[in-house]
């Protein structure tokens, strides 16, 4: 049982999570925000602190639930006012940008309380930032305790961080973050220089569907956290429960924290049934370090992406049907990989073009096709072309990924030959990662 001390504080904003789903399906609604740290902390069986910002309609509904997560002390640290806290979410799979939006943000206004929190101090504090004074959060927490703050979000610039009372541990980032893009330019090292002046001793970079790496700010030294990719149920609040993880088992080293974390993390992805993350949570708790090493996973850094081309085989024609082709194009843009566009860059040809035009536009297209590491084919209306482009690269080794979400070309030439088929585009975005990703380091 962990001491009084030892109980970790979560601090940070409650939302409400509202979930668009499918025509016919009922919506989503739950709680979000550092709820879904809570949640991890439950399902790893270990008590926690909180000290939260929210709207005052959200403060009895929060007391009781976090206290059921195990929760020994809810503290209110403000009140949200001029808006309610609640997040429309449209796509809660990430296979591109999710499209966030906060009711009345403008409007928005947080007011703090300026008593300093009572209670046993926290050696671990997980911060997450919001639309809140950061330094005049951080000046009514525990002095003594370690920072561990997730900056994905609602923080500008690194300087935001710097002159906090408390030490800052970890830095957590992800790629899906404006803050990232705007850093990143110069890679890993850049990554770290640009926190340098908040001087935390692990810089964490988690990389979606590619994983995570772990950075050690002090040696440069980085340690590849593979992704556990299944069926994405659900991405939102992923990053948080990595965190969580992370801060639980940051007694047993950052590298094996970090090992959990990608664990703790993949198995919210795969479901919002609380006991069923619990669960799997439970059940990936029982394998050592060395296990995980040697299980690996899928590894595809960020910057690596760029490196692979993968050539979009599909009617990318301005007067098609673009809806498949356009989600699949945001898709693969998103995650930074290197999408050729034949139709694009070689032009596409009017009717009636003579024999001379055409030879020259196939004869580009061929040697863009084999130019590249995959081909990701989106054969809406049954396009010949695209079909034949699926021909070549089998025919050629490169492997071939089918989107084909209205089931058009389930034959068996398709479906054997390609090396992977779906109508579903999260499970064909996992497929690219698995057959593009990097193997274990020896």
């Amino acid at each position: 049982m962990k001491g009084l001390s030892d109980i970790p504080l979560l601090v940070g904003e409650v939302f409400v999570d509202f979930t668009l789903t499918a025509p016919g399906t009922e919506n989503k609604l739950r709680l979000g925000g550092v709820a879904h740290a809570a949640r991890g902390f439950w399902a790893l069986g270990v008590p926690f602190s909180a000290a939260v910002i929210l709207p005052d309609y959200l403060v009895d509904s929060t007391r009781t639930y976090f206290e059921a997560l195990g929760c020994v002390d809810v503290h209110v640290l403000g009140i949200v006012i001029g808006a309610p806290n609640v997040t429309v979410i449209v796509d809660a799979t990430e296979v591109a940008d999710q499209e966030y939006d906060t009711l009345l943000r403008d409007g928005k206004i947080v007011r703090l309380s300026t008593t300093r929190l009572g209670g046993p101090e926290a050696d671990e504090i997980l911060l997450f930032p919001g639309t809140y004074d950061l330094k005049a959060v951080c000046s009514i927490l525990p002095k003594e305790a370690r920072l561990h703050i997730d900056v994905a979000y609602d923080v500008r610039a690194p300087v935001d961080i710097t002159g906090l009372p408390q030490a800052v541990e970890t830095v957590l980032i992800s790629t899906s973050s404006e803050l990232f893009r705007s850093v990143h330019s110069d890679g890993i090292a850049g990554l770290v220089k640009a926190f340098s002046s908040s001087k935390p001793s692990t810089v964490i970079l988690k990389e979606n569907r590619g994983g995570a790496r772990l950075i050690s700010a002090s040696s440069g030294e980085v340690e590849a956290l593979p992704a556990q990719l299944g069926t994405t149920v659900n991405s939102v609040g992923v990053g948080d429960v990595f965190a969580a993880a992370y801060v639980v088992h940051i007694d047993k080293g950052s590298i094996e924290a970090g090992w959990r974390a990608t664990y703790a993390s993949a198995a919210y992805s795969q479901t919002t049934h609380p006991d069923l993350f619990r669960t799997y949570v439970r059940r990936d708790l029982k394998l050592s370090l060395d296990e995980m090493r040697e299980l690996w996973g899928t590894f595809l850094p960020w910057e690596r992406r760029q490196d692979l081309s993968i050539y979009l085989a599909a009617p990318d024609f301005a007067a098609a049907d673009r809806m498949a082709i356009d989600r699949a194009l945001a898709s693969l843009q998103y995650h930074n990989f290197r999408v050729r566009r034949p139709v694009a860059e070689n032009g596409e040809l009017p009717p009636g073009s003579d024999a001379a035009a055409l030879a020259k536009t196939y004869k580009a297209d061929c040697d863009l096709l084999k130019q590249c590491q995959l081909v990701f084919a989106v054969p809406t209306g049954r396009d010949p072309g695209t079909l034949v482009e699926i021909g070549l690269a089998i025919e050629a080794g490169i492997p071939v990924v089918v989107f084909d979400p209205a089931g058009e070309n389930a034959n068996t030439m398709v479906m054997a030959g390609s090396a992977h088929y779906s109508g579903d585009l999260d499970s064909c975005l996992n497929a690219v990662f698995r057959l593009l990703g990097e193997g274990r380091p020896t």
